[in-house]
């Protein structure tokens, strides 16, 4: 999976592009179909922004924005919103049927000869 991290309009220091590349490796856990994310930080009259777009193989894309007082605010509001996003991507993909009535299921009787 590629990473890229840019900022717009402000100076990204080292530490913040090692914590963002470690909690967008952890999105892989929950979607391993992830292609590439890029994020992107930008600061303006005193609020921090940062949007993540994320690329999940088969032409899905998903964006999150978050902003806050500084760069980790921005960051983890960011990553727990394109968390709950996959989360709610798996869950409605593994619950698309119905499920059957209890009466439909025969009941099996075992017998010994």
């Amino acid at each position: 999976m590629e990473v890229s991290i840019s900022a717009r309009h402000c100076i990204l220091p080292e530490s913040i592009r090692r914590r963002a590349e470690s909690r967008l490796l952890r999105l892989e856990r929950i979607e391993p179909r992830l292609t590439s994310i890029h994020l992107a930080f930008d600061h303006d009259r005193g609020v921090t922004v940062a949007e993540a777009r994320l690329y999940v193989a088969g032409g899905h894309t998903m964006v999150a924005r978050g902003s806050g007082n500084g760069f980790r605010n921005a960051l983890d509001r960011a990553t727990d919103r394109l968390t709950r996003q996959l989360k709610r991507r798996n869950e409605r993909r593994r619950e698309h049927h119905a499920p059957r009535p209890a009466a439909a299921v025969p009941e099996r009787r075992w017998q010994r000869a």
